[in-house]
């Protein structure tokens, strides 16, 4: 069979200015690219009003791939018009690329709205199949939005193929009245040379953190929405019965300055990818209270690093922390429940790393990569 030809069409890719930026499809379209060709429409808006230069290079090569960034215009307030005009600025870029001979088997969406939506767009007029994936808020939080629901209950129908994160992600897909024939679960994987258990101790000394006791670590975007705050205020009370335990903050956001100002907890702010590992290792538990999810890549990589994790029943993390040597599960909203669950956990009788890493079976980037091309491949024998 001849090598498949991808256009993936999203705003959620890294560049040489921001290589930490969306790891996860980094990642998994690196891993693509060893079972197809693959070439990237990284999404950039133009907010108007505001200024004309991004700063952004319209082209580069990234990890070895070619990446063109179509900038697409956008007006605060007009979430419904992104769509539209997503799909006018990759209809216009795909016309280029064609006219220089560039032909493509499918195109790859990666981002419900309005990325994959106007991807859709694109893709009809070109008479190209195409498959979208969806994250977590792309089918969570988008849809509260009304108008911006009406348009995907119309464009993720006509979709070959609609890949979802985790089982609970591919439910919320059928409420926009995708065919649950259509819809294919594909895990994001882990890359297995950086996450796998490390002695702790040497861990924290590498990060020095050898004065703290029990960690626990939570490790996004510090964000309401993400269950920083909700982290933050359990601190308080598991401070009362744990007074050895110290939560770690790692990650950006608008609760940073905040967090850094508390001498109850440590605010470290953002880390490289790659030392999110060393963080786990030298954890003792991780917490993601976060309100809504698709599946998040940290607590497979917690898991992968040997590590329980504390965290809420939302979006697929059930189907991540589905044993009890996996860790536990609360409500959201709730740092009561939390701060109790955090306290249960570190008291438990302890797990070793090896059967909590056998107990999960994450999937590593190459075997997720696979999958998705399985999808894509559906996607384009469909239309033979």
């Amino acid at each position: 069979m001849a090598r498949r030809s991808v256009l993936v069409v999203t705003n959620l890719y890294p560049s040489a200015s921001r290589p930490d930026f969306a790891p996860f499809n980094r990642q998994q379209f690196r891993a693509l690219a060893e079972l197809a060709d693959v070439e990237i429409f990284g999404l950039v808006p133009r907010r108007i009003p505001g200024p004309l230069r991004s700063g952004i290079p319209r082209y580069e090569v990234f990890d070895g791939l070619e990446v063109f960034r179509p900038r697409f215009v956008t007006v605060p307030g007009a979430v419904a018009l992104n769509a539209a005009s997503v799909g006018a600025s990759v209809t216009a870029h795909l016309a280029m690329r064609r006219a220089k001979g560039k032909r493509y088997d499918v195109v790859l969406g990666a981002y419900a709205y309005p990325d994959a939506c106007g991807a859709i767009l694109a893709a009809k007029a070109a008479r190209l199949p195409v498959v979208v994936k969806c994250h977590g808020s792309d089918l969570n939080r988008v849809p509260e939005h009304l108008l911006a629901r009406l348009q995907m209950e119309q464009l993720l129908p006509r979709a070959e193929r609609v890949v979802c994160v985790s089982e609970k992600l591919a439910e919320a897909a059928q409420l926009l009245d995708v065919p649950e024939d259509r819809i294919d679960v594909v895990y994001n994987g882990i890359d297995r040379e950086r996450f796998h258990p490390r002695d702790r101790d040497e861990a924290r000394r590498a990060l020095g953190l050898g004065d703290l006791g029990r960690i626990v670590l939570y490790v996004g975007h510090l964000a309401d929405h993400k269950g920083a705050q909700d982290l933050f205020d359990a601190s308080e009370r598991l401070a009362q019965t744990h007074p050895d335990a110290t939560v770690v903050f790692v990650g950006d956001g608008p609760l940073l300055a905040t967090l850094q100002r508390s001498s109850r907890v440590r605010a470290v702010g953002r880390v490289p990818h790659e030392r999110i590992a060393t963080y786990l290792a030298a954890c003792d538990v991780l917490s993601l209270p976060s309100w809504d999810e698709g599946m998040p890549n940290v607590v497979r990589e917690a898991h992968a690093c040997g590590r329980p994790v504390v965290a809420t029943r939302v979006g697929g993390i059930p189907e991540a922390v589905y044993h009890e040597a996996l860790g536990r599960l609360v409500p959201p909203s709730n740092p009561p429940a939390l701060a109790e669950a955090l306290a249960a956990q570190l008291d438990a009788a302890p797990i070793s790393a090896e059967r909590i890493v056998a107990l999960a079976e994450v999937p590593s980037w190459e075997e997720s990569a696979a999958s998705l091309m399985a999808s894509l491949e559906r996607a384009i024998t469909s239309r033979a």
